[in-house]
């Protein structure tokens, strides 16, 4: 328990200052996901009401886990002040998803490509750099020849224009970029691997945590990050992940649970359908 109080108080307070300037970009970034959903959905919501609503439902998803029921709450009870009903905000919800998703695709196919061409020898990870990077593109293109959407029944998903698209694979690789920097710039340098194969662990790493459906993958991710980085003992380490884990979780949680506290409950509640 010493080493590791001394492994945090050890921590260099400009690492501690940019792991949290990291943090504020990848929120701000959840929070254009949620943006782009509603300009789809409901275009009359106002764009800035949308960008806190995701950052708040991320923030709280992303510690308490169980995000289809936690981060659904969080935006239910936001957009029930907007007048939207229970179908509309599935279908931002559903949205928000698929761009987080689509997200960590362009963050993979960027991360294969780095290390393709930056590490001798490395052709699988071009390949499947370029495979991934392909296969967006051309999901771009089947979006920008004509409006898209999915059919579920009697639930029918709007999909985003091409352009759009485009825009939230861009956020969706700074944003993970910005949140696997957050904990990059924390780690013991001497274990610290290139950024493009720490990130490719971090990616399988969360993964791992969301198929553990382990309340924000708590354990899951700091023994995976730990296998990879080959830290097992090391307090510094140790005390690097739980820092993370403050400020990238438990610190905007809170102040997203005491801002919907102060928000109080929905103004117009309609969640009947629609």
């Amino acid at each position: 328990m010493a080493a590791l109080r001394q492994a945090w108080q050890a921590q260099p307070a400009a690492n501690i200052a940019c792991a949290m300037t990291l943090t504020a970009v990848s929120f701000a970034c959840l929070g254009l996901y949620d943006r782009a959903a509603a300009r789809v959905v409901a275009p009359s919501v106002n764009g800035a009401w949308a960008w806190m609503a995701g950052i708040l439902a991320n923030a709280v998803s992303n510690t308490l886990g169980f995000h289809a029921l936690t981060g659904t709450f969080v935006r239910a009870r936001l957009y029930g002040r907007c007048g939207l009903g229970a179908g509309d905000v599935a279908r931002i919800v559903s949205l928000s998803w698929l761009a987080l998703g689509l997200g960590f695709v362009a963050m993979l196919a960027a991360t294969e490509l780095l290390n393709g061409l930056m590490i001798p020898h490395h052709w699988g990870s071009l390949a499947i750099g370029l495979l991934l990077t392909g296969g967006l593109g051309s999901l771009i293109a089947w979006l920008t020849y004509a409006p898209r959407q999915l059919a579920l029944g009697r639930f029918r998903q709007p999909l985003p224009t091409g352009r759009m698209a485009l825009q939230q694979l861009v956020i969706g690789a700074i944003e993970s970029a910005a949140a696997i920097g957050a904990l990059y710039v924390l780690i013991p340098p001497d274990l610290a691997p290139p950024f493009g194969l720490f990130a490719l662990g971090c990616i399988a790493a969360v993964a791992l945590g969301v198929l553990s459906h382990v309340p924000g993958g708590v354990g899951v991710f700091e023994l995976s990050v730990t296998a990879l980085l080959s830290g097992s003992g090391r307090a510094d380490l140790l005390a690097a992940l739980l820092l993370y884990r403050a400020i990238y979780n438990l610190l905007p949680c809170f102040l997203s649970l005491g801002l919907l506290a102060a928000l109080g409950g929905p103004q117009r509640a309609q969640f009947d359908g629609g």
